[in-house]
């Protein structure tokens, strides 16, 4: 509460007090008391009324700014009621009471939320890995039966299998720090493990692969590094080139980290849309013609930032795009270093 707020606040007080002190002014005229003990008495009242006024704006300051830090600290902000002061004036304690039965409110709804979603979670992920069983069964007979409509079909199916794997990771993506497992990696292996499940795309789209040695190891969850690696292949594949499509994979170790660069030279992203493209939906104004849900480099954003990890992309339209991962040393996020210190 700032100043001129207070006095707007107290403005029918003071009105009143200007009416008291004119009727005591008149008063003390009529008693034919002198005009020094006329001011003496009205400096005195003065004094006192702003003396009152003073304190009460301090510790109505102090109060509101008390209240204000108390929620700037809290991650749920309806369990203000947990951290306020106790009332003292009767109308606080109004205040107050209201304000317990609204914040028990929330929080039952909160809690109601969470379990809802927490079983939608449950059965989404149950989901997932019910349908992987008859999709291995589809891409078996496909490979048994080698003819161009099971080519085809095996393409789908790897389609298919992608936005499965797609939707399980997001469904998972709000609680990572409850699923992963760090430990040392080697990202040469990782890569390697990435482009075999991707041999057969990369085969058919006659994308050739330039990978130079990659011998650094990283700490980091090796699952959802597998999947952010993976995705970001992915796009390559999907954005390439028409004739000549490369990807470039790289690695390079600094005295802050280490950096993985994965680099392909497809329709690239236009300058403008750049800085958008790891929001949630966004798919692009040159690549409407292509199939995307816009969640790809989201979930990669999102999974990166609970491992402590950086990515950043470059990219020029019809020239490339270069998406780099940056694996930092001494630098991780506070999520990641509570799991270390159980490790």
């Amino acid at each position: 509460m700032n100043l001129i707020a207070f006095i707007s606040e107290k403005i029918s007080l003071l009105i009143l007090h200007l009416f008291c002190v004119i009727g005591l002014v008149l008063f003390l005229k009529i008693m034919g008391l002198p005009n020094s003990a006329v001011v003496l008495i009205l400096l005195c009242w003065t004094f006192l009324l702003g003396a009152y006024l003073t304190i009460e704006y301090h510790q109505i300051k102090r109060k509101h700014n008390a209240m204000y830090q108390a929620i700037a600290e809290l991650d749920q902000k309806y369990l203000i009621f947990e951290v306020l002061q106790k009332p003292s004036s009767q109308l606080e304690k109004v205040y107050y009471s209201l304000l317990r039965d609204a914040a028990k409110s929330m929080t039952e709804e909160v809690g109601k939320a969470r379990e809802a979603q927490s079983s939608y979670k449950e059965y989404i992920e149950k989901w997932i890995h019910e349908i992987k069983s008859p999709i291995t069964a589809i891409q078996l007979i496909c490979d048994n039966h080698k003819t161009e409509e099971t080519k085809r079909i095996s393409q789908e199916l790897h389609r298919i299998y992608y936005l499965v794997e797609q939707t399980l990771y997001y469904a998972r993506s709000e609680t990572v720090e409850q699923d992963y497992f760090i430990k040392q990696v080697s990202l040469y292996d990782i890569v390697q493990s990435v482009l075999l499940s991707q041999r057969t795309t990369l085969m058919d789209h006659h994308i050739s692969l330039q990978i130079e040695e990659i011998q650094d190891k990283v700490w980091t969850d090796e699952k959802w590094l597998h999947y952010i690696i993976s995705q970001i292949i992915t796009n390559a594949i999907k954005y390439r080139r028409e004739e000549n499509s490369r990807i470039h994979i790289d690695s390079k170790t600094t005295d802050q980290g280490v950096l993985l660069s994965i680099e392909d030279n497809g329709i690239g992203i236009l300058a403008s849309d750049l800085p958008r493209i790891f929001e949630k939906g966004f798919t692009g104004t040159n690549r409407s013609n292509i199939q995307s849900t816009g969640l790809g480099l989201y979930l990669c954003k999102k999974l990166c930032d609970k491992l402590g990890l950086i990515i950043y992309a470059m990219s020029e339209k019809d020239q490339y795009t270069r998406i780099t991962l940056f694996f930092p040393i001494g630098k991780l996020t506070a999520e990641v270093s509570q799991v270390l210190t159980k490790l």
